[in-house]
């Protein structure tokens, strides 16, 4: 009868563990849930912030093409366009960034980056007419576009 109660009485104990270890696993699925739901607001915002400073840039440079801005101009613009997109690569660095997204920020980083780089070489070549500075712009910017589109990919692979 001992032994019965015994064996009765570590069933129960096992019964109780069992039923811990599944809300540990329970809780832990639930804030790694969180987390990653942060971080896909946090990165959203980042993303929708960098492609309206995108396009409200091309504005801008659309206006110096159609010469509604001399030279000069363009480059005060592109001047007080720089710590805007410095505020984007600090706000995506600065990311508390869940394991399975880290190479989807590393590449959203390196497209804010570069374009902003672009925008660093167009102006020298407002400033100095220098052609090899234009095409840097450009490659620049093609790259930007595909950092952009693989830090895409990147976030929905992994979920």
């Amino acid at each position: 009868m001992v032994k019965k109660r015994q064996a009765s009485r570590a069933i129960v104990i096992a019964g109780f563990a069992a039923i811990a270890v599944l809300v540990g696993v329970m809780v832990m699925l639930q804030v790694s849930s969180a987390q990653n739901s942060e971080f896909k607001q946090k990165w959203d915002a980042i993303v929708f912030d960098s492609i309206s400073l995108t396009q409200e840039y091309q504005a801008e440079e659309g206006k110096w093409k159609a010469g509604q801005y001399d030279n000069s101009t363009m480059a005060g613009i592109v001047d007080k366009y720089m710590p805007r997109y410095q505020s984007l690569i600090d706000r995506a660095n600065a990311l508390e960034t869940p394991e399975r997204y880290t190479e989807a920020r590393g590449l959203l980083v390196k497209a804010i980056q570069t374009e902003k780089d672009s925008n660093e070489h167009f102006r020298e070549y407002l400033l100095t007419g220098n052609k090899a500075e234009y095409d840097k712009a450009l490659d620049l910017f093609s790259l930007s576009l595909k950092y952009s589109a693989e830090a895409d990919a990147a976030i929905k692979e992994a979920g």
